[in-house]
């Protein structure tokens, strides 16, 4: 869970045809009050310096928040790309989904997602939003099979230093559990 790390934005082209046509709405791609571009000020401006901050491999940085948050941001831009919440610690959407509460509360929320994929314990459930090519962003819930409870919740986007199209199908698998063929 700790290694919970989505990378959903190629999955349009991976997986192109089984996505719905909806997107999820910028304003509900927030977590924490904060989103896929949002700023480092802003960051530390809501919630001071974090616990840790590790990285720095291609001025990429996580920032720790506790064991339950962790915040990913580009130093060349201090922007933030990735915002990963692991525990019900108060981080919600603006529509208050938060971990630990049924994935049944997301779909009345957004309604289906966008991807769906199902691992024996685990499923992934993910919902995209697209300004163009170079503003697409996801929202990405892992769920426990046995108690259809959320785990973690991600907000990710579109950095031009990660490779996503190269990691996406490997990185869900490996949420998942499942061996990459």
């Amino acid at each position: 869970m700790k290694t919970f790390m989505a990378v959903i934005l190629s999955a349009f082209v991976i997986f192109g045809n089984n996505f719905c046509s909806a997107e999820m709405a910028r304003n509900e791609m927030y977590l924490g009050g904060l989103t896929f571009g949002s700023s480092t000020a802003q960051m530390l401006r809501m919630y001071k310096a974090p616990d840790k901050t590790e990285g720095g491999v291609e001025q990429l940085y996580d920032c720790n928040y506790g064991n339950s948050v962790k915040i990913s941001y580009n130093a060349y831009n201090n922007k933030i790309f990735k915002i990963t919440v692991l525990a019900d610690n108060g981080w919600k959407t603006p529509a208050g989904l938060a971990v630990g509460m049924p994935i049944s509360q997301a779909i009345e929320l957004y309604g289906n997602a966008d991807f769906e994929k199902y691992g024996a314990e685990k499923a992934v459930y993910a919902y995209f939003h697209s300004n163009g090519k170079e503003n697409d962003f996801g929202f990405v819930i892992l769920v426990d099979n046995y108690t259809d409870k959320i785990l973690a919740m991600e907000i990710t986007g579109n950095n031009p230093m990660v490779l996503f199209d190269d990691f996406f199908e490997n990185k869900i698998n490996y949420m998942l559990g499942i061996e990459n063929e």
